[in-house]
């Protein structure tokens, strides 16, 4: 299975202050668990289904996002985990696979805005219609629409999410989600891998090497 970009890593890859006194979130911590199902558009018609976690405290300054798909391929299944943390303004991501840890610097992502902060401001700068508001787990969420995305954000925190990318529909919703409650520091551990820098990998493979004739 290759990386597939699904649930609240969505969230988190390419989350930015857009605002630069603004928190990431408007709650100061919070866990929120999610169910994640989706259908790939193929001729096997292959399904995603999965479960992610969400950490965060000091109002999104420390975040980690811990995920699992499984995908079902003609009866054979593939799992993929992946972790995300997010400290300060550096996001760390886990590759199981090559067991290592890429580091780099969060940036606006533009190509997916969904992906960026969720404050009711940050959604009418990206021109997202405001569809109102539904309750979820008992929490009132605004729902947004930008572009195919759908969105429910309850005080800038994503209780579901649904999207269409790539021929994947996906949807992901909380199933339990309590808020400023206090965290255990063990819960935003990840493993002893080794940390590569991205800035450093690109800066590397864009150099040029004499060819020494």
């Amino acid at each position: 299975m290759g990386k597939i970009s699904v649930g609240i890593t969505l969230l988190v890859l390419g989350f930015v202050d857009l605002f630069a006194n603004s928190n990431r979130y408007e709650i100061k911590s919070g866990i929120v668990e999610y169910e994640i199902v989706g259908n790939i558009q193929s001729e096997n018609g292959s399904r995603l289904n999965g479960t992610s976690k969400l950490y965060f405290k000091d109002f999104g300054i420390l975040e980690l996002v811990d995920e699992k798909v499984v995908q079902t391929n003609m009866g054979e299944k593939e799992e993929e985990r992946t972790i995300s943390k997010i400290v300060n303004n550096k996001m760390l991501t886990v590759d199981f696979n090559d067991e290592v840890i890429y580091s780099q610097s969060l940036a606006l992502d533009e190509e997916n805005p969904v992906q960026n902060i969720k404050n009711y401001e940050s959604f009418v700068q990206m021109g997202a219609k405001n569809l109102g508001t539904e309750n979820i787990l008992g929490y009132k969420c605004d729902v947004w629409q930008l572009g195919e995305d759908k969105i429910w954000i309850h005080n800038s925190v994503p209780l579901k999410l649904i999207t269409k990318s790539l021929g994947i529909t996906q949807i992901q919703e909380a199933k339990f989600a309590v808020f400023n409650v206090d965290i255990k520091n063990d819960k935003f551990k990840l493993p002893a891998f080794p940390v590569k820098v991205i800035e450093e990998i690109i800066g590397q493979e864009g150099e040029y090497i004499p060819s020494g004739d």
